[in-house]
């Protein structure tokens, strides 16, 4: 077994041989963080601010993981470095051993075990869908909870019911959809296992499952209590998306086990390939391998998984092409997957058993005549050549994409240091879109200009006209000139506005999608005569500043408007911030009535509390928070906050003698009055108390997991010492 599992990780180095060094691999969303923003994962928020106008976090399932990341930026390192540790190497090494380790185990054959983690590792989707590497790093971990969950079931052991369970817990980390999917397969085995296998136990089966189902719901509180809360859980910006690339999927695609983008070399995105004739031999190799082995009951399993996958692959292809539509709008979680392709991980889980359990079919019974003994090497490598024969572009890198070394243009490591040594809050919007290489925090957020018109943050204010799409470029920009734009940008904070570089060394040329060459959206932004060209020392990245933008907390006499040019007053507003979901703000000598702008997205949730604030007082109503009525969405889509110095500082019963003064308030000699306040993400207790909950759970399983495992060990010990003593004596 060791030589197997050798061979194959030394087979997977080889492989992605460029991945071994700490260059830098980014392609599509796949996307590269410098230290300044990656350190920022390690606190968990409900609320994004470094994108855009902020959003809420639906990807909160990631804080594990992104805390491991986050570690690293303290350290001052980029994700090139991260990535290394936390996804490329463990995923090379133990994809490897976990596919190998269930196909052994279901077919009880070395051989089919190395053949079926070959066919596993190798096969297009992984290649293909640079999105499809988060699938592919939390695969192992999904196949780990499987073949434990299997053990348990067997043995009738908590102990390896706890170790799927923490297995599924960290597959969920990298992907929660492949977690999703993890829950439906030790479901539905354990459905299999109760009707097919064995009927004895069901009770203890049943609380085995129960101990992995609930386990995982308790692990994962901490993001759903803040999803229930915002009431975001079943509809959010991923959950709300229509289904998409119902032209690329059908159910031919699906049982050859071929992406429709793959070439053989570069992949073709969006253009469907017709299916090499070599790659029918995956299919009919799969069901030999059913068929032979019909009588091992969990190649049975494996093939009814095989049957699901295809029939959820194919999408909205015939046969029954309206199914799909009717689980993704009303089986809950299942609009995560919005395009079918995730299921291919089936596939490629079931083809690797069954396909391995035919090579160790033949292998055990083609032994007698020369036809059959050269016949079986002769499939073995047939089979291995299928698959080994995918790697030839990765291993030239002709494929490109996640599979070359890319390097960060010099242009943007000054605009990195011009941004990140400016000690204020700002945002930049890039034109037409922003580069990988762009540098964000959360203190200098970044606006993508692409994401302001297809996601309708400022639709109502931006007159499209007849848009066509031969003209888009001037789509993408003219807006700029339009009325009120300028008080938009203010009031967004939006400090500078950046043009991208073509980057055509890293294959990345942006302005191709948007219609016009990047001189194009220069020569435009000269025009504007209320931004101004400024020399930072880049050579061809084009920055220009806007010299009238707001803070990112400030106050007004009047409601902000974009409709009249308001000024800050000269009340002395200081903001600190703590965390995206806290900021603590101080105003001092105010006696008239003002409003407070905050210049995150407009949401209910955004509270203002005066004095002495402590997260966990938001859980049980111990700290009131001003007046929702006088929380108001400004014309920008902004946070406004109406005070009343003297109604805010004054409690009721002592308003008419003015003898009292609220915790968070300082009534000077003058009248005026000194204000301390604190701005937050109201969820963002609900997260806290979600923490506590699931990080006391892994603490209590892995504590018992220890005791097991320690007293496994002492026993084991005692038995090796009575047998040593035995044979002295």
């Amino acid at each position: 077994m060791k030589k197997f599992i050798f061979l194959l990780v030394l087979l997977a180095l080889l492989v992605y041989f460029r991945w071994l060094s700490f260059g830098i691999f980014t392609s599509g969303d796949s996307l590269f963080y410098y230290s300044d923003f990656l350190k920022s994962f390690i606190h968990p928020s409900v609320w994004s601010n470094s994108h855009n106008l902020g959003l809420i976090n639906v990807v909160l399932w990631r804080f594990p993981i992104g805390f491991a990341n986050g570690l690293f930026g303290i350290l001052g390192f980029s994700i090139n470095i991260s990535e290394k540790f936390l996804y490329f190497w463990p995923t090379l090494i133990f994809a490897n051993i976990a596919s190998f380790l269930l196909v052994r185990k279901v077919t009880k054959s070395n051989l089919a075990g190395f053949v079926g983690a070959i066919i596993f590792n190798y096969n297009t989707y992984y290649f293909v869908g640079i999105t499809a590497f988060l699938i592919y790093a939390a695969a192992p971990w999904v196949i780990f909870s499987l073949l434990f969950f299997m053990k348990s079931l067997e043995k009738k052991s908590h102990l390896f019911s706890l170790l799927s369970l923490l297995f599924l817990f960290v597959a969920g980390s990298y992907d929660f959809r492949v977690a999703y999917i993890g829950v439906f397969l030790l479901l539905f085995y354990f459905i299999f296992y109760y009707l097919i296998v064995s009927r004895k136990m069901l009770r203890k089966s049943f609380l085995l499952l129960l101990e992995i189902i609930v386990g995982f719901a308790i692990l994962n509180i901490y993001w759903v209590l803040p999803m229930l809360k915002l009431g975001s859980l079943t509809s959010n910006s991923v959950l709300d998306r229509t289904l998409f690339g119902n032209e690329f999927l059908n159910v031919l695609y699906s049982i050859s086990f071929y992406h429709p983008f793959w070439t053989g070399t570069k992949t073709a995105y969006f253009h469907p390939q017709q299916i090499m004739a070599y790659f029918w031999l995956i299919p009919i190799f799969a069901f030999l391998g059913l068929y032979l082995n019909r009588k091992n009951k969990n190649i049975l399993f494996f093939g009814i998984i095989t049957l699901l996958g295809i029939f959820l692959t194919k999408q909205v292809g015939h046969p029954f092409p309206n199914i799909y539509p009717f689980l993704f709008e009303h089986v809950p979680g299942f609009n995560a997957f919005r395009e079918a392709s995730k299921f291919y991980f089936l596939i490629a889980l079931s083809y690797s058993v069954l396909i391995g359990a035919f090579i160790s079919w033949i292998w055990k019974n083609w032994k007698i005549g020369r036809s059959r003994v050269y016949g079986k090497y002769f499939l073995l490598g047939l089979t291995i050549f299928v698959f080994l024969w995918n790697t030839l572009p990765i291993f030239t890198g002709s494929i490109q994409s996640l599979f070359i070394e890319r390097h960060i243009p010099k242009d943007y490591i000054i605009l990195k240091d011009f941004i990140a040594n400016q000690d204020q809050y700002y945002r930049t919007l890039w034109i037409p879109s922003s580069s990988t290489w762009s540098f964000y925090t959360d203190k200098n957020p970044r606006i993508k200009n692409i994401s302001l018109l297809n996601d309708n943050l400022w639709n109502k204010f931006i007159t499209t006209g007849n848009y066509i799409d031969t003209d888009k470029g001037r789509f993408y920009i003219k807006y700029l000139n339009q009325q009120h734009m300028v008080s938009l940008l203010n009031l967004s904070s939006v400090k500078y506005i950046v043009v991208p570089l073509e980057d055509k060394q890293n294959h990345a040329e942006l302005f191709i999608y948007y219609g016009k060459n990047r001189q194009y959206y220069i020569d435009e932004l000269d025009k504007i005569n209320y931004l101004n060209r400024i020399n930072i020392g880049t050579k061809e990245i084009a920055v220009y500043e806007n010299y009238n933008y707001r803070p990112h907390v400030y106050a007004t006499a009047e409601k902000e408007t974009i409709y009249k040019d308001l000024r800050p007053t000269i009340y002395d507003v200081r903001s600190k911030f703590i965390t995206p979901t806290q900021y603590q703000v101080s105003i001092n000598n105010v006696k008239e009535p003002f409003y407070l702008n905050f210049s995150e997205s407009y949401h209910p949730q955004w509270k203002l509390y005066l004095g002495d604030f402590k997260w966990y007082n938001i859980l049980f109503n111990k700290q009131k928070s001003i007046s929702d009525k006088d929380h108001l969405q400004n014309d920008a889509t902004l946070n406004s906050y109406f005070l009343d110095p003297k109604q805010v500082c004054l409690s009721h019963e002592a308003l008419a003698k003015g003898d009292k003064v609220n915790d968070g308030c300082v009534r000077n000699k003058d009248g005026s009055y000194d204000i301390d306040m604190t701005l937050y993400f109201a969820p963002q207790s609900w997260l806290y108390l979600g923490l506590i909950i699931s990080g006391s759970t892994l603490v209590l399983v892995l504590r018992y997991l220890i005791f097991i495992l320690s007293g496994e060990a002492r026993s084991r010990f005692a038995r090796e010492r009575d047998l040593y003593d035995k044979r002295k004596n």
